[in-house]
């Protein structure tokens, strides 16, 4: 698995964009109920807002219809672990990141 390492504050990405991102490749994640595939697709985001962005849980579990900061906190602990076992969500997250902000392709830095 691998996280973002760049200055805090020069990448501005508001959780819209990120959610829009995401849905373009997934489906959208921003809907009731926990379907399976928006299901994934909000936690994906929701790691991605966390760990490419920096937003808190608090504010993620906001956007996404009010959900609890710990439901986000599961989904970035379930991405991570999907990261190490799935070279597929790695490959995913790579390439989110990167249509999230070209520039960055790349500049993942190992976490464990």
């Amino acid at each position: 698995m691998r996280t973002i390492d760049h200055p805090a504050g020069i990448w501005r990405l508001s959780l819209e964009q990120i959610e829009a991102t995401v849905a373009d490749h997934l489906g959208r994640g921003r809907v009731s109920g926990n379907r399976a595939g928006p299901c994934f697709s909000r936690q994906i985001s929701m790691y991605l807002a966390k760990y490419v962005r920096g937003w808190s849980t608090i504010r993620i579990a906001r956007f996404y219809n009010g959900r609890h900061h710990t439901t986000v906190l599961y989904a970035i602990g379930k991405i991570e672990r999907l990261r190490r076992t799935d070279e597929s969500v790695d490959a995913l997250i790579e390439s989110l990141t990167a249509a999230l902000n070209p520039g960055m392709e790349g500049r993942f830095s190992p976490c464990f």
